[in-house]
């Protein structure tokens, strides 16, 4: 990470809604600016939303895709699914027992401490075996969608493996469970079809060098941002 004057959105305190669940790891961190993978890629990839949103407080409702992912990760980290006021469809077609191998732990919380600042995110499904931990990311989208996660430019696991690496693990696989969508908000409900599939992605140096400057990206336009509303607007 290159260096740049830190001033990010939020500030690690015990008040922070994730603090009290994590306690033990995160108290060394506290009062320490941090940046999820969430709002990184709110700033990378939807600036003019991020800017009302994260700056001026603007309260933007969810999206209809955003709530299913939701619906969906809520379910495989409970084993249940729970109530479902958007109707989504297709619940038939996903095996949850199939999703939740025995051992694994759901939404584990990572953390890379970058001296003045950290990074936080949250594992969606991570497993220890006897060669390495596997770590999974769960995603639904339209069939158009899956190469995305095929690509450099997906930086998510790479990130949270290249934490639990730097924590001692040994990196057995990194990859996205994919599960189509169908229908849309134009076309509802949106329903989970049952096209499914395992991506496996490789985790290398290369791909842990590109999601690292990738954040260095977003930490330095944020900081900026946040640099400049601050003096203007407060």
């Amino acid at each position: 990470m290159s260096k740049t004057n830190i001033n990010l959105i939020s500030t690690l305190s015990e008040d922070t809604w994730f603090y009290k669940l994590h306690e033990e790891e995160l108290k060394p961190h506290i009062g320490k600016p941090y940046l999820s993978y969430s709002t990184a890629g709110s700033y990378l990839d939807y600036t003019e939303d991020f800017i009302k949103q994260k700056l001026v407080g603007i309260d933007l409702p969810s999206t209809v895709y955003t709530r299913l992912g939701n619906f969906l990760g809520e379910a495989v980290e409970n084993g249940f699914w729970g109530d479902n006021p958007d109707n989504f469809g297709g619940l038939e077609n996903i095996d949850l027992d199939e999703l939740r191998p025995e051992g694994a732990e759901y939404e584990k919380l990572v953390v890379i401490d970058f001296g003045e600042w950290i990074f936080i995110g949250f594992i969606d499904r991570y497993q220890k075996t006897e060669d390495g931990v596997e770590i999974i990311d769960f995603k639904s989208g339209a069939m158009n969608k899956k190469q995305q996660y095929l690509e450099e430019d997906y930086t998510q696991v790479m990130l949270y493996a290249h934490a639990r690496e730097s924590a001692g693990d040994k990196i057995k696989s990194t990859g996205v469970y994919f599960i189509e969508r169908v229908g849309s908000h134009i076309k509802p409900p949106l329903c989970l079809s049952k096209n499914q599939e395992y991506l496996p992605l490789e985790y290398n140096k290369k791909r842990v060098k590109f999601a690292l400057d990738k954040l260095d990206k977003a930490v330095k336009g944020i900081s900026e941002l946040n640099t400049t509303y601050q003096k203007y607007f407060k």
